[in-house]
């Protein structure tokens, strides 16, 4: 799964080689309840809608620019993480 995820972002989201390698291990082992998610956008690029703790995928892709990978990885943050992610995504992100 790893190599197909770096292929994706190298070659349609133009992630440099390191970034892809990091970012295809981080959604390889994202929480149970994210892969269904991450393997309906491996298999046609569809993105679902997910939201945890007020932030949603769809919000971070469009108001705070992340890419499908990057907004899926904060959501999984958020589940493992909530008291860090929701203080670093408030602070960094938040208006």
């Amino acid at each position: 799964m790893k190599e197909k995820i770096m292929e994706i972002l190298i070659k349609e989201l133009n992630y440099s080689d390191f970034v892809a390698e990091q970012t295809a291990t981080d959604l390889a082992s994202i929480d149970n309840q994210l892969k269904p998610i991450l393997q309906k956008w491996l298999n046609n690029r569809e993105i679902t809608n997910f939201e945890v703790l007020g932030f949603s995928i769809d919000e971070l892709m469009s108001q705070r620019n992340f890419t499908f990978p990057s907004a899926l990885i904060a959501m999984d943050w958020l589940l493992t993480e909530p008291e860090i992610a929701m203080n670093e995504l408030s602070q960094k992100y938040r208006r």
